[in-house]
């Protein structure tokens, strides 16, 4: 039953805490201003509404109060496993430079191929104003970086490879729901892409501790931008920088083609203890303790009966 409730009730606690993030958004805006508060909600115009909610730093507080949540509904449930979730000490760093490089070199030129889709980014204004804040670049770079390992590898993928699912489809299946449960547009091939990439860090070493440190890096990286950039942040693109989407991502060819090289030698030289797959067993048939030729064998066993012979007859 655990095999099916568990990576259910990880995505269910997601969506819950989603919805009492946006209850704590409201609760926050009133709290702050009551008089204006009520001025907009009596006015009835829904979207300005929405957006007095979301300034300053109000929606960064409330995304970092559910995200507190998470991770507290998550271990009392005991679907954090506290041993390896953030075990720095069972890492082979040394062969785990190899996912680190391979997985920035993928992330990088998945940015690019996204930036080629277009596809419309709902967040970015939002994202923009909360990185102007101390909680808001917090909350984008850190504390949401750190909770979506605990809930998207430690809960939904560590849950469906301790249920015994194969490992490529519950890596592949966690990735996608990372990807489509951000709802927004424009993250969403981006999120699946580097999903499937935490997943196959997470099964290999047992942990989030890399995934975590990957996803604070991307994630900080594009704080730092949109604090540096400011408004021109929301049109700012990569691809453009290099010639435009088409020629960066030629350009760029050898750097996906390092990344899947340097992560495949990751995977196949890395010696995981949580998921590791079960070695097979060799049983040796145990070898006569007896060193005796079988010819000797037999002339000993004959000896031996004409001896009983020689006494019945002398009796």
């Amino acid at each position: 039953m655990k095999k099916v409730l568990y990576p259910i009730l990880a995505i269910i606690v997601f969506v819950v805490m989603q919805v009492f993030g946006a209850l704590a958004m409201v609760a926050i805006s009133f709290i702050k201003n009551p008089d204006v508060f009520m001025t907009i909600a009596r006015a009835g115009n829904q979207e300005a509404f929405i957006s007095y909610a979301m300034m300053g730093d109000t929606f960064a507080w409330a995304l970092t109060i559910a995200d507190i949540g998470m991770v507290v509904i998550l271990a009392a449930l005991q679907m954090i496993d506290w041993k390896y979730a953030v075990n720095f000490k069972m890492i082979d760093w040394k062969t785990a430079i190899f996912a680190i490089v391979g997985a920035v070199c993928l992330i990088f030129y998945s940015d690019i191929l996204t930036e080629w889709l277009e596809l419309p980014d709902d967040m970015s204004k939002i994202f923009a104003g909360m990185s102007l804040t101390v909680v808001g670049a917090l909350s984008i770079g850190v504390i949401g970086p750190i909770v979506e390992e605990f809930v998207f590898r430690e809960a939904l993928l560590g849950s469906m490879l301790k249920g015994g699912m194969n490992k490529w489809v519950a890596i592949t299946a966690s990735a996608l729901v990372f990807g489509i449960i951000h709802w927004n547009p424009a993250q969403i091939p981006f999120a699946t892409v580097i999903g499937f990439i935490f997943g196959i860090i997470y099964y290999k070493t047992g942990n989030i501790v890399i995934p975590s440190i990957l996803h604070i890096v991307n994630n900080s990286t594009a704080v730092v931008m949109m604090v540096m950039m400011g408004e021109e942040a929301e049109n700012a693109s990569m691809a453009e920088w290099i010639g435009g989407p088409v020629m960066a991502m030629g350009i760029c060819a050898p750097i996906i083609i390092i990344g899947i090289t340097w992560l495949r030698v990751f995977y196949k030289k890395y010696k995981g203890e949580r998921f590791a797959d079960t070695p097979t067993v060799a049983v040796e048939l145990s070898e006569p303790t007896s060193t005796a030729e079988p010819t000797e064998i037999i002339e000993s066993t004959e000896q031996t009966n004409q001896n009983l012979i020689d006494n019945e007859t002398v009796s």
